[in-house]
């Protein structure tokens, strides 16, 4: 599975947005791509650990969640804005929270050792030092929109397939 990105890419030169997912790692660490990643899939693991933690009680899941909320807070702010202008304040504003992000990361990470939290907070590290919010394309913060589009061509060719066979092989 992790040879299909590879192949799909192969000679792609630009940004590519994932989601952490094993198979688009390799095709990330190419020469020529600059890998930036999928907030949203980051900030759904802090929901869900967010959803166990004692009621009441204000914890580790909801201070990730504050960051990231505000870090989507200035992307709806620079909808509308030029490229020049977002990068600029994307410079300006998201990196004081991606340093806070990450001082409060290396703090909280080595006190956390297994678990749905702990595993988020090695993922959210990972995504501040694949910022899409500092670089200078218009980049959004999520790749939902183009996942949302990969799903309608599968399923619209998985309606098209000739065999039962064929379709469990196009369904992998």
């Amino acid at each position: 599975m992790k040879k299909v990105p590879l192949r799909l890419l192969e000679g792609y030169r630009g940004y590519q947005m994932t989601d952490d997912y094993a198979s688009y790692n390799a095709a990330a660490a190419q020469s020529g791509i600059e890998r930036l990643a999928c907030w949203a899939h980051a900030r759904r693991k802090f929901v869900e650990a967010q959803k166990v933690q004692p009621k009441g009680n204000p914890g580790r899941a909801d201070m990730a969640l504050n960051l990231i909320n505000k870090l989507y807070g200035i992307e709806r702010d620079l909808k509308e804005s030029s490229d020049t202008a977002r990068f600029d304040a994307r410079q300006q504003r998201s990196q004081p929270i991606l340093r806070q992000s990450k001082a409060w990361l290396d703090k909280t990470q080595p006190q956390i050792e297994g678990g749905r939290l702990g595993e988020q907070t090695r993922l959210f590290a990972r995504h501040i030092c694949l910022q899409p919010v500092t670089t200078p394309v218009r980049s959004p913060q999520s790749n939902g929109k183009a996942k949302g589009c990969v799903k309608k061509l599968k399923r619209d060719y998985l309606r098209t397939c000739p065999s039962r066979i064929e379709k469990q092989r196009c369904a992998t």
